[in-house]
């Protein structure tokens, strides 16, 4: 099976601080993916390099077998690449549809203020079922800001995947969220997994071993480790560096 992202050699310093270092990563289709890890393990920045926002010292990055490594960060995303933040990044002004709408509209290039919503019935048909598969119908008509935490999740989740995308990378995507929510939001989650590559950072280690069928562990920017949930809770280096040394309940 060939890994659908690539990571050969990759690094990142700021400063004296390398915060990605020598990493080399492959990650394989027909799984959700975590990467995990304690603060400063280099996660955060793995995704903006592979998202284009900031570019490696050296090293590269394949997605599909295309180098996306000094591509711009549009033309990543043009590729079928999305992400979300953990700081969740929705207009807080707009109607759910309205986010969706103009989030589809400006991928495929159809904003025009002149131009009624009604002239597009295609953006029209996918916002529909985004919402009716994310269960948003309720709040279609809400403003963002008016939404429950985990309902701006899963706004923001619908923003993602309303282009299609190839792959998404979720960052802390249950990070804040009530016990019910984070249920809410990891079925989902785990339901896209048939549709498009998953891969998460979390710092939750229930809801990583809850979700994933593949785990890696960073630290101080390469990987330290990686295999199943089993395999991770019971790797002793692993309990050392990130968990500590009390048993992991898999």
């Amino acid at each position: 099976m060939k890994p659908f992202l690539r990571i050969e050699h990759l690094s990142k310093s700021f400063g004296g601080v390398k915060a990605v270092n020598d990493l080399s990563l492959s990650l394989f289709p027909n799984r959700i993916n975590a990467i995990i890890g304690p603060n400063g393990a280099g996660k955060t920045t793995l995704f903006n390099l592979i998202t284009g926002f900031i570019k490696p010292d050296s090293g590269k990055i394949f997605f599909d077998d295309v180098e996306l490594t000094h591509l711009p960060i549009h033309a990543i995303s043009l590729m079928g690449i999305k992400r979300t933040l953990q700081i969740k990044s929705v207009f807080n002004s707009m109607t759910v549809y309205e986010n969706l709408w103009i989030t589809l509209s400006a991928q495929q290039g159809n904003l025009n203020p002149f131009k009624p919503i009604a002239r597009y019935p295609d953006i029209q048909n996918r916002v529909e079922e985004v919402i009716e598969q994310l269960d948003l119908g309720r709040f279609q008509n809400t403003p963002a800001g008016a939404l429950s935490y985990g309902d701006v999740a899963l706004l923001e989740i619908g923003m993602a995947i309303i282009t299609k995308p190839k792959m998404i990378l979720f960052d802390e995507p249950v990070c804040g969220m009530s016990p019910a929510e984070t249920e809410k939001v990891v079925s989902k989650i785990t339901a896209l997994a048939a549709q498009t590559h998953i891969v998460i950072i979390e710092h939750d280690m229930d809801v990583v071993f809850k979700m994933a069928d593949e785990i890696a562990v960073l630290a101080f920017g390469t990987k330290l480790a990686s295999g199943t949930p089993q395999e991770i809770g019971s790797n002793q280096q692993v309990k050392e560096v990130y968990f500590g040394t009390d048993e992991v309940d898999t």
